[in-house]
């Protein structure tokens, strides 16, 4: 057993380790119904989201964990003396989460675009859709007396279902590499999860960009510019109002790839002076109107993404992300692995709107 520690209500606890931890992780898989049919594998692969429950429904933090071990500066601690420890598997796992999840915030900019994580407890799910709420019988408007109300009816589509997938990565310590500290093992943990939260980033724009459906069901709407390929400061004024006035969402990114970013900040005077001069001595790219920027490589040339972030997109959790160590049956290598089971969803359809610059409105 961990030594008594004081939680954060102010409670005495004495946390567990080794074989009654183990059965207090799988005890807390079975409570939460999106992890029973994971549990055993889970508590097998000492996986960090358990642990992190425990640490919860203690009342204690990762930190209260480490110094509950008697450990002082968990930077200076070796790989090795946490790695090859039962008992401190999950704790390290967590360690190794931290580090992951540090660079994965950090770079990934997926929560930027979505406007709500919805949990589910299976990886398939219905798809709800609402009747089209621009149908003027479903405006709010003055009822008469006995009339009957407008309704707007939210149902599952048959036709449809939401299917997340798990994505992941890990990391793999030879021997030799066990005797690096912690600090150490933190900087490529960080720099693990940039490239992890870089490619959730990705999908979560592929998403805005051609829908979740190959049918086309919630395909974002377009709009071209006044002359196409003379793209101008004017339009960009026209998109948001007319995304505002059509659609009736708010745009509040917009998302584009640096070729056009570029093409935004060189945005001229009568006179030939740069508008966004200021701007761009400070090293900012321009507001495009009132839509911050928000540059990507997914994106295509010749194309701006307008994003009512609060409408847009939704997230589908099954499993967040956490860490599970296995050991590799062909290298015969232990590893520690980190992964989410979730995908992005365009919640409304018309929250988003492409400009199309090579094309006339």
């Amino acid at each position: 057993m961990f030594k008594k520690i004081k939680n954060k209500r102010g409670e005495t606890v004495e946390l567990k380790t080794g074989s009654a931890l183990k059965t207090r992780m799988k005890e807390i898989a079975k409570e939460d119904k999106r992890l029973a049919v994971m549990g055993d594998s889970l508590v097998k692969e000492d996986s960090s989201l358990l642990f992190r429950s425990y640490l919860d429904a203690e009342g204690v933090t990762l930190k209260d964990a480490i110094r509950a071990l008697g450990v002082k500066d968990i930077g200076l601690e070796s790989v090795r003396s946490l790695y090859e420890n039962d008992n401190t598997k999950p704790l390290f796992n967590t360690i190794i989460e931290d580090g992951i999840r540090m660079g994965f915030t950090k770079t990934g900019r997926a929560d930027q675009l979505v406007a709500k994580t919805i949990p589910i407890d299976q990886m398939t799910y219905g798809y709800y859709t609402m009747e089209d709420p621009d149908k003027e019988e479903l405006d709010f408007k003055l009822v008469g007396q006995a009339a009957p109300i407008p309704v707007a009816v939210i149902k599952l589509d048959d036709k449809h279902t939401i299917r997340v997938y798990k994505r992941g990565a890990g990391v793999e310590i030879t021997d030799e590499a066990k005797s690096m500290n912690i600090d150490m093992l933190s900087l490529h943990l960080t720099l693990r999860g940039q490239r992890m939260g870089r490619t959730d980033e990705y999908l979560a724009i592929e998403r805005l960009l051609n829908g979740y459906y190959k049918d086309g069901t919630d395909a974002a709407p377009t709009l071209g510019v006044k002359t196409a390929n003379d793209f101008k400061l004017t339009d960009m004024w026209y998109a948001g109002q007319y995304m505002q006035d059509t659609y009736g969402f708010t745009p509040k990114l917009a998302i584009m790839n640096l070729a056009t970013a570029e093409r935004w900040a060189e945005q001229k005077e009568g006179n030939g002076n740069l508008i966004f001069l200021n701007e761009l001595k400070n090293g900012q790219i321009p507001d495009l109107v009132n839509s911050k920027p928000f540059v990507s490589d997914r994106m295509p040339d010749d194309r701006i993404m307008l994003v009512d972030t609060d409408f847009a997109l939704a997230e589908y959790e099954y499993k967040g992300l956490s860490v599970e160590n296995d050991r590799n049956v062909k290298t015969q290598v232990e590893g520690s692995y980190a992964s989410k089971s979730t995908d992005y969803v365009p919640f409304a359809k018309n929250a988003r709107m492409i400009l199309t610059l090579d094309q006339a409105r």
